[in-house]
């Protein structure tokens, strides 16, 4: 069995299919109203010539005619149309016959004859034995006066001319459809190599992409779907490429993330190896050594936080606002108090219920009420805002903290991003809080942003859309 690999190939064979169904199927009903109109052609004149003669046959057999001069009159209009014309009177006795009279004073007995013999028309096509050709018969009944059956006259035409004009068509369809084929298979082939090309060389640039090659670029030209498969395929690299860069750049942070206090360890236990020291010297190296591998423990969580975001933020019920914020806030407001914070809220009592994950919303509020805590210095305030707009659901933290810079606005939720490396690492931060929000919000179809002018504070917000209500 013939396999078609390739969709030049496939596309090719398919148009010839169609092509040559569509014209043996036209060839079919051609032929058949062709047939049909030559067959009902010829019937209306034997039919008009019959009923032409019956009139003057039926008073030829009430005057009792030669049978020659009949002969004479069956030759002449079988002459005119074409076929052979036999009178018969009522007892199916022939009375005049077209073909020299070869029948005259037989019975013609035939089942056209038996129909015009009772007042109606009778035709049939048959095959001759005799000539091996298809035959149309007609039997027109003759009348005298009212009284019907006093004979017939009957005729036979043969249908080869018909035959002979229907094989030329035949012909003639043959030939059109190995044209039509031949013309089909080269514009296919051409159509099919224009479409398959683009295709070709799509999957060339998948596969060097699959090697690792990401600098794939296929020009687009076309605006049909080829077209618009190769714009997306662009994009797809283009996300890929930013994807790589983004993972190069993420391992290199994390990379660095662990080297700071990794280094910090092997130093104090290089120290501790190597030197004698005072129990208290040693307590605080210890110490230090605890603080990094909180420090670790600390990125770590974070690490698999943000790698767990999209499984955390699935996991939805169907839950009131204020249960996971009133959790927060129970552990939140007594943080601030004993910083000497002022915590405000303004947080109305009964707020929608929202398909959300819990412990996901708990996440993005504790960290941004935790940064607030840990940069305002004692004395300040901050405020907790729940405020329900049109389409969404807006949260609001506003602080007297220490504020940040008007050209670190733009980079505040990337990785690892700190504002002030040493301070943020001293309040143990490991720069992923706020990515952490911002992927989790995003997850949600909501927005996150800040406000913040350096040593005046600064407020961070994000919503929530009330489709998800």
């Amino acid at each position: 069995m013939l396999k078609l690999r390739s969709i030049r190939s496939r596309m090719t064979v398919t148009y010839l299919l169609l092509v040559a169904a569509v014209m043996m199927l036209t060839g079919f009903i051609v032929m058949n109203e062709l047939e049909d109109y030559h067959l009902a052609v010829k019937q209306e004149n034997l039919e008009r010539t019959g009923k032409l003669l019956a009139p003057f046959i039926s008073s030829q057999i009430h005057t009792g005619a030669d049978p020659y001069r009949l002969n004479n009159v069956a030759v002449d209009f079988a002459r005119q149309i074409n076929a052979r014309v036999i009178f018969l009177d009522e007892g199916r006795i022939v009375i005049g016959d077209s073909r020299d009279g070869e029948l005259l004073g037989q019975v013609l007995s035939s089942p056209e004859v038996e129909e015009a013999l009772q007042g109606r028309t009778g035709r049939s096509v048959r095959h001759s034995r005799l000539t091996r050709q298809q035959v149309l018969q007609m039997a027109i009944p003759l009348a005298n006066g009212q009284k019907k059956g006093q004979g017939a006259i009957f005729f036979s035409a043969s249908l080869n001319p018909l035959d002979e004009t229907l094989a030329a068509v035949r012909g003639f369809f043959v030939l059109a459809t190995l044209f039509a084929m031949t013309l089909t298979a080269g514009l296919g082939a051409v159509f099919a190599h224009h479409l398959s090309g683009p295709v070709k060389e799509l999957t060339a640039a998948a596969q060097r992409m699959a090697a690792g090659k990401l600098d794939q670029k296929i020009p687009v030209t076309s605006r049909d779907e080829i077209g618009e498969l190769a714009a997306q395929f662009n994009i797809m690299a283009d996300s890929l490429r930013e994807t790589k860069k983004r993972l190069t750049r993420f391992v290199a942070d994390v990379s660095h993330e662990l080297r700071t206090p990794l280094a910090s360890i092997h130093v104090c236990l290089q120290s501790l190896q190597h030197y004698e020291m005072k129990p208290e010297e040693q307590r605080e190296f210890l110490q230090d050594i605890n603080q990094e591998t909180q420090r670790l423990i600390y990125l770590v969580e974070d690490l698999l936080d943000l790698t767990r975001r999209e499984e955390v933020a699935d996991k939805r019920v169907i839950i009131p606002l204020n249960l996971p914020i009133n959790e927060v806030l129970n552990v939140t407001i007594p943080r601030a108090a004993r910083k000497e914070l002022k915590f405000f809220t303004q947080v109305p009592e009964n707020l929608p219920s929202f398909n959300i994950s819990p412990d996901a919303f708990k996440r993005v509020l504790f960290n941004i009420l935790d940064n607030a805590i840990k940069f305002t210095q004692s004395g300040g305030w901050l405020k907790l805002s729940v405020e329900l707009c049109e389409k969404d659901l807006r949260i609001t933290v506003q602080d007297t903290g220490c504020g940040i810079p008007q050209e670190e606005l733009p980079f505040i939720f990337e990785r690892f991003y700190r504002v002030d490396q040493a301070r943020s690492r001293d309040l143990g931060g490991t720069g992923l809080g706020l990515a952490i929000c911002k992927e989790i919000v995003e997850l949600y179809g909501g927005t996150i942003g800040v406000e913040s002018r350096e040593a005046e504070g600064s407020i961070f917000y994000f919503t929530l859309p009330l489709s998800s209500a």
